[in-house]
């Protein structure tokens, strides 16, 4: 049984890399070219990372080692391969080996934990590294007496994990609050005033040296600046909050999601629950953070909430487990639930309107009146670079993981078909979103477009100066020596200063249109009196060069 253990999670390593090498030379998209730029020491950049040393310190390190360019990729691949193999060693103690392969299996699968694993930053596989290494150490604290030496090592190691990761990012905070507060959940009936009195001068003293810590970081990491990663933090205390903007992330980050990690976890026993309640404080704590208490609707929302994976994976799994367990898969229902997963997805194929990101209202409209036929752009500051998913398969396939769901939850014995529909449903959803990020063979492929358009503006000699749309190319552009700057057309910029922009450059701009451009808005009329100097179509997608350099005054 043994080899069998370990050949399973074998297995399930060798998937997780391979599904995701595809990926790990995908263009760097606007913040991900920054950290080789900024801990590359052979550059002089004015940008800093506004975070605790230790993700640079770690960047830094494996730039040494691969180089500093698009091979940063294999930063975040390797601690996803570590999150693999400590959620398994996680589940398995707490669980079993069904539970730990299932759940290590629907990490692999995830679309979600595939682009965090490939995305340059901290958020999506280094931060859970800590956290899982955390509850491993603290796991293995509690089985063991504290007389016993083996105790104080793994007590060490529960703290340094801890440390590590707050290190890395002060919302770290998060996952020692979520371990905390399950520490003290599970020892509720010995709670005492002094007891409680105690607990709240350690956590107190807890902060203060971890404070401390971070100041005499300064020491040890030339480049670390506290003062500015303090203020850096003013960004997102916002009274004047996008509420509307932040509701849209947080719906991309349920559609990275996927009903395969949500829908199983709302059948979880309060029993199962109890053994998995450190997840549970961690998303609570974090959707409270990252949505209400903090603005966070100005950055890379979706980026930060890649925390949900692991604690869903886990959640989903014991689920999964246990009606394969119990009652085993229905061959008839996991039949029906693959035809109707081939059907869902041959609705991509049908004829599909690409919207403009701006005027959201637009799409937000089809949405309400069911007007479903229509592509739906994702892109991020932190990658992935654009690429388009039909709205049709997304939502009619929500709406069969939600009647699933309903009628699970109604009539209890038909949880094990419901299931057994949901899972090659829930498979087929991820597999679209990871093919379309890694190789865009039904609506298109951002970085083909880029690797074509970057070849025509390095020998041209008249391209000089080039402003680059949505930066969708912007770190190749960099490359060439060419780079003027970036254009965005939100609206929450304004619209008068970029006119004024525009009208005082004499150059060339690079438009890749994901997301697409509002076809009424004074950028595309702009657009309309350069001259096109090289197009190039793929699927859904095309790329521009216009010659702006004789282009009269908008106004």
């Amino acid at each position: 049984p043994m080899k069998k253990e370990w050949f399973g999670l074998v297995l399930l390593v060798l998937a997780f890399v391979f599904l995701r090498l595809p990926g790990v030379e995908l263009p760097l998209h606007q913040d991900e070219y920054k950290w080789p730029q900024i801990v590359n020491p052979a550059h002089i950049s004015e940008t800093e990372i506004p975070h605790p040393p230790l993700g640079q310190f770690i960047y830094q390190t494996a730039g040494e080692i691969v180089g500093y360019d698009v091979h940063f990729r294999y930063v975040p691949l390797l601690f996803g391969v570590l999150n693999l193999i400590l959620l398994y060693v996680f589940l398995r103690h707490r669980f079993d080996t069904v539970v730990a392969l299932i759940g290590a299996g629907l990490f692999t699968a995830s679309f979600y934990s595939v682009l965090a694993s490939l995305m340059v930053d901290t958020d999506g596989q280094i931060l859970p590294f800590f956290f899982l290494l955390a509850l491993v150490s603290y796991d293995r604290l509690r089985t063991l007496s504290a007389r016993s030496t083996h105790w104080y090592f793994w007590l060490s190691l529960t703290g340094l994990s801890c440390i590590a990761g707050f290190f890395v990012k002060v919302s770290f905070v998060l996952a020692i609050g979520a371990l905390v507060a399950d520490i003290l959940w599970e020892h509720k009936d010995r709670l005492s005033h002094a007891f409680m009195l105690r607990v709240f001068l350690w956590t107190c003293s807890g902060l203060i040296g971890l404070a401390l810590l971070l100041f005499l970081a300064q020491k040890m990491f030339p480049f670390f600046n506290l003062s500015f990663a303090l203020t850096y933090w003013e960004h997102f205390w916002n009274t004047d909050r996008n509420w509307f903007q932040t509701a849209i992330q947080v719906v991309k980050a349920i559609l990275y999601t996927s009903p395969l990690l949500i829908v199983p976890a709302l059948f979880l026993r309060a029993q199962e629950f109890a053994r998995l309640r450190v997840f549970g404080f961690y998303l609570l704590f974090g959707m409270v953070f990252y949505t209400i208490l903090f603005d966070f609707s100005i950055g890379a929302l979706d980026r930060y909430l890649q925390f949900v994976v692991i604690p869903l994976c886990a959640l989903s799994s014991v689920v999964i487990a246990r009606a394969m367990k119990e009652e085993r898969v229905n061959v008839l229902a996991l039949s029906a639930g693959i035809l109707l997963a081939c059907v869902l997805s041959s609705l991509q194929f049908l004829p599909h309107w690409v919207p403009s990101l701006y005027p959201k209202s637009a799409w937000v409209g089809r949405i309400i009146s069911f007007n479903w036929t229509f592509l739906y752009p994702f892109s991020g500051g932190s990658g992935p670079l654009g690429f388009y998913v039909s709205f049709l398969f997304m939502g009619l396939t929500w709406v069969c993981a939600g009647v699933l769901g309903v009628v699970a939850f109604l009539k209890p014995h038909f949880r094990i078909v419901a299931l057994s529909v949901l899972l090659p449903l829930g498979l087929v959803y991820n597999g679209v979103f990871i093919e379309e990020y890694l190789v865009g063979h039904i609506n298109g492929f951002t970085p083909g477009l880029v690797a074509r358009a970057v070849p025509f503006i390095a020998e041209n000699p008249d391209i000089t100066k080039v402003v680059v749309y949505n930066d969708n190319g912007g770190n190749e552009i960099q490359e060439l020596g060419k780079y003027e700057k970036r254009l965005y057309t939100s609206p929450q910029f304004d619209v008068n200063d970029k006119i004024k922009t525009m009208n005082a450059f004499s150059g060339h701009y690079l438009v890749i249109d994901v997301p697409r451009i509002d076809p009424e808005s004074v950028f595309a009329k702009y657009f309309a009196t350069c001259e096109s100097v090289y197009q190039d179509t793929d699927k859904a997608m095309s790329a521009t060069v216009y010659d702006c350099r004789k282009a009269p005054q908008i106004q």
